[in-house]
């Protein structure tokens, strides 16, 4: 008769204790994911899981290009700079993106900048034998940034792994 009162005991007291937490505890919630059914159709992102599908569209478009590392930095009068930059990772090929813009006071990461900087990068013809003088005046052209600059690097990473850097001093 003992045994059966302590299983009884130990299971109301597993129920109860169970059953008897606080609100927040109790509550579960999950975040809803739109399907672009609402009035404004933007796709409201649900952590990890959505992620993969952006950085999938990015693997895709930054394997057309001819580059995989990109990074332009140009130094104006006044401190100001512009830095843009998309790299593919060699180790777990995410792609990240970023975009440092003082003159217009503009700041973007990740697929906000990509999705910005990749119609630009596509544009640009440099390649291994591409002149100095050549790669700094398209990438301005192709970025409208002025040629009034104090300082420029431009680094690019071939798909074969030949990198090439440019730097002009004014």
């Amino acid at each position: 008769m003992k045994k059966y009162l302590i299983i009884f005991s130990i299971t109301s007291l597993a129920i109860l204790t169970t059953a008897c937490g606080t609100p927040e505890r109790n509550q579960t919630t999950e975040d809803p994911v739109q399907t672009g059914q609402g009035s404004n159709n933007e796709e409201v992102t649900n952590g990890a899981a959505n992620e993969a599908p952006n950085q999938e569209d990015m693997q895709n478009k930054i394997d057309e290009l001819d580059y995989t590392d990109f990074e332009l930095e140009v130094e104006y009068a006044d401190h100001k700079e512009y830095e843009a930059e998309i790299e593919k990772s060699k180790h777990d090929q995410t792609i990240d993106a970023e975009i440092e813009d003082d003159i217009n006071g503009v700041k973007k990461k990740g697929e906000e900048a990509f999705n910005e900087l990749y119609p630009l990068v596509k544009k640009l013809t440099i390649d291994k034998q591409t002149s100095k003088e050549d790669a700094i005046k398209e990438t301005l052209d192709v970025f409208d940034l002025s040629t009034d600059y104090k300082k420029i690097e431009i680094e690019i990473t071939f798909n074969d792994g030949t990198k090439i850097e440019f730097e002009d001093r004014k």
